[in-house]
């Protein structure tokens, strides 16, 4: 035997084991993309339940999202709320490495009780417009002729479903 007859098989362990160093490099890339999405729907369903005034239950449902050893901080400014989740990439294999994402919602107003008596609204689709005595609304047009406004633009042109009279490929 020669004396590069073994320099092959050391070339190849190299080799080798430099293939596996960039594939777990590759696998803990793709598993620390995959935990900034997760921080991301994390903080985005935790800013929108603090938001609705459930604080508590924002940090539940973000730590429910996270895997073990994350931080889920809710912060209220003003009319805001902001949430701010970390989370260690590789569990603990890297301590100082952390992986965030922050969102914020604004709050929602507080829920109005109910209110005794009619509505005030339940008529108006009824009768095109008319109140409950039967009378004409206040613009003296009759219920017939009113339009919903969904339907006309406010500049009184033609409905918004028809396209406009002379544009380029508009259906005739």
């Amino acid at each position: 035997m020669t004396a590069d007859a073994g320099s092959a098989t050391v070339e190849a362990a190299f080799a080798v084991g430099t293939l596996v160093v960039v594939l777990a490099a590759v696998l803990a890339a793709m598993g620390a993309m995959v935990l900034q999405l997760r921080c991301v729907d994390a903080a985005t369903e935790a800013a929108r339940l603090a938001a609705r005034g459930d604080p508590e239950g924002a940090r539940r449902a973000a730590a429910r999202l996270l895997p073990g050893g994350a931080e889920v901080s809710v912060e209220v400014r003003g009319d805001d709320v902001v949430a701010r989740v970390r989370a260690p990439p590789l569990g603990s294999a890297l301590p100082a490495v952390r992986v965030a994402a922050e969102a914020t919602a604004s709050r929602e107003p507080a829920s109005v009780a109910a209110v005794e008596g009619p509505d005030p609204l339940a008529g108006a689709a009824d009768d095109g417009g008319a109140g409950t005595t039967g009378e004409p609304p206040a613009s003296g047009t009759p219920p017939a002729a009113t339009t919903a406004a969904a339907d006309v633009p406010p500049t009184g042109g033609p409905p918004l479903t028809e396209p406009l009279p002379g544009r380029p490929g508009a259906p005739r």
